[in-house]
């Protein structure tokens, strides 16, 4: 399921449960999990809790896993170039 589509018109957690191979529990969990994150959001429709994504949200998500990523690379470079030319130290 394309996150646009979620997104633009929300989606039903029934449908959703239906759509993934997870209990209507493990969903709802899940939901709520990105909801606190600010990631989606829910709306009531009639009976019916609408699940809506926040593609902005989303994105600066992503932009901070990438930093994230960025600075473990650099880091990991820098303790490969240190290992490599730290001195034999005895005590």
């Amino acid at each position: 399921m394309p996150f646009g589509d979620v997104q633009r018109c929300g989606w039903v957690s029934s449908v959703l449960a239906e759509v993934y191979p997870m209990s209507f529990a493990a969903v709802q969990e899940h939901v709520s999990v990105l909801e606190g994150a600010g990631l989606v959001s829910k709306h009531r429709h009639g009976r019916e809790r609408l699940v809506r994504g926040d593609v902005t949200a989303v994105r600066v998500a992503a932009g901070l896993l990438d930093d994230e990523r960025t600075w473990r690379d650099r880091v990991a470079r820098i303790e490969d170039l240190l290992g490599r030319t730290r001195p034999d130290i005895r005590r």
